[in-house]
């Protein structure tokens, strides 16, 4: 609508459009819209007409009390991406591959997977540090035959971990709290392809001493990969009390 003209408007500006002009703006938006689009209910798999005369949208889950609604509801950005979303999924159910590459999803990123060969062996030794005493764990982990140039690990909370590897660690330890899960632990993951995931329970009463990007490494916070022996080793230490 031009307000350019209205009383008391200054130029480039918009005023207050009152009920009857917003109507009448209604009235020509709808009127445009039904003669550039013809609804077609027989050939429109997403809409139908409920018992109380309404239009619905299957896709969306939206209801319109009109026809003219119903055709701005086509043209939405929901109903627009509803469709492109539909489209991905039954390309997938048909063997088809994803024709938007650019688009990053859990539609078109394939699953990885790898035959496991078990459990890899590994050590852990408590330390301390000889002058500021503060206490600590070593990890070390054998991959003998290792797929990957390097394994990689993560802290875990409880809630990051798969409901299995939630039971597998409340039936290891005998201290929950009143919702059944357990207290003062987090969990060390170290992974490396083909062998199963290794998980340590680690106290979590003290924090660990490492620097603020967990990406960078410190004297008491470090790791190293031994490509000739294939050998991975994590040192951590809790900071001073």
């Amino acid at each position: 609508m031009d307000y350019s003209a209205r009383v008391n408007s200054k130029q480039g500006s918009g005023g207050v459009a009152d009920i009857q002009e917003a109507n009448v703006h209604r009235r020509n938006r709808i009127k445009e819209l039904l003669t550039t689009q013809v609804l077609n209910l027989d050939n429109d798999p997403y809409v139908f007409r409920n018992h109380l005369g309404l239009l619905e949208c299957r896709l969306c889950l939206t209801t319109h009390v009109s026809e003219s609604s119903y055709i701005s509801h086509l043209g939405g950005k929901k109903h627009l991406m509803n469709l492109e979303k539909r489209r991905i999924l039954d390309d997938r159910a048909a063997g088809k591959p994803t024709t938007n590459k650019s688009v990053v999803s859990i539609t078109n990123i394939p699953k990885r997977s790898w035959t496991k060969i078990g459990k890899p062996s590994y050590k852990v030794v408590k330390i301390r540090h000889p002058e500021t005493h503060q206490l600590g764990l070593l990890v070390t982990v054998k991959y003998p035959q290792i797929a990957v140039d390097e394994p990689f690990f993560a802290f875990m909370n409880y809630y990051e971990l798969t409901s299995k590897n939630q039971n597998a660690v409340v039936s290891s330890i005998d201290k929950v709290n009143s919702d059944g899960e357990p207290e003062n632990f987090q969990y060390l993951v170290i992974s490396a392809e083909p062998y199963e995931n290794v998980c340590l329970i680690v106290p979590s009463e003290r924090e660990i001493d490492k620097p603020s990007d967990s990406s960078q490494m410190s004297d008491t916070y470090w790791w190293y990969w031994d490509g000739d022996i294939r050998e991975f080793y994590l040192q951590f230490m809790y900071k001073a009390e």
